[in-house]
């Protein structure tokens, strides 16, 4: 695959502490282009980001950004030269919910569109709760406007609730623009998120979860092996996804195996660039 791009929440930590030193690790490893997160720029501009991310060799491809702030943060993603802005996570878990978010998602895609770039939604593994559609996920999807709202695809969290996701992709041909390039070791159905409103949260309005939270979350993290050592059967998803559409795809890291995360990153954009 010529083009390889990452979800920088892969390294947070070394983008909140060298923000363009580790961009251009990221270039050294072999990617060739990125998907912002958080809203981490490195206290820059859009337009001095820009200039420095083509000088590194980057394409500026996706941000993901909360379907709540979309209006506040489009400006700042056309200066950046995006495609897309994605939000990252709902905390959905019925049929009704996922009905209600399915209009707020076509909102902020109208938005979006307004100002040429595209919108869409990122999975985890709730989404996948069974439903009167079949899943939540499919809720989120017969419900929004293909002409606003397009998807990205996590392969892993999708795998591991049971998902087939060459199938699912071909049942939903066109909806999937991205693809997150994630392993997974093992299926374990769709897992519920806690409620994030019973805990208390920081300054910055993040949730503070307790112990037993923290734990769990860690638990699901180990199940992204490195890419190919897992259950997915990557070239029969590249295929599928390839033939609906999909017009990128990135790698998120959520697990560091290795001790080293850049170890780990190099590895999976070797494999990436051999499918």
């Amino acid at each position: 695959m010529d083009k390889r791009y990452i979800q920088l929440y892969s390294i947070m930590e070394a983008v909140s502490n060298d923000f363009e030193g580790s961009l251009h690790r990221i270039a050294d490893l072999g990617y060739t282009g990125v998907e912002f997160a958080m809203g981490i720029y490195g206290d820059t501009s859009a337009e001095e980001l820009a200039v420095t991310m083509k000088s590194i060799g980057l394409e500026p491809l996706s941000t993901h950004i909360k379907t709540e702030h979309v209006a506040g943060h489009v400006d700042f993603a056309v200066a950046l030269g995006l495609k897309y802005i994605i939000d990252p996570m709902a905390n959905i878990d019925t049929y009704e919910n996922a009905l209600a978010f399915s209009e707020k998602l076509n909102a902020a895609g109208k938005i979006c569109k307004a100002k040429g770039i595209s919108f869409g939604y990122h999975n985890h593994s709730h989404e996948f709760i069974e439903c009167k559609d079949g899943t939540l996920m499919e809720t989120l999807i017969i419900n929004t406007d293909p002409e606003y709202v397009c998807f990205q695809l996590d392969v892993g969290w999708a795998t591991g609730a049971g998902v087939d996701v060459p199938a699912f992709l071909k049942k939903y041909a066109g909806r999937f623009k991205l693809i997150h390039v994630k392993e997974c070791s093992k299926v374990v159905g769709p897992e519920r998120l806690p409620d994030f409103s019973k805990f208390p949260v920081d300054e910055e309005g993040n949730p503070q979860f307790p112990q037993d939270v923290i734990d769990k979350f860690k638990e699901q993290s180990k199940r992204n092996v490195a890419l190919g050592k897992g259950v997915i059967d990557w070239h029969a998803v590249i295929g599928a996804a390839k033939a609906q559409g999909a017009e990128a795809f990135i790698i998120e890291r959520e697990n560091d195996y290795a001790g080293d995360i850049f170890r780990c990153l190099e590895d999976d954009c070797l494999f990436l660039a051999k499918l």
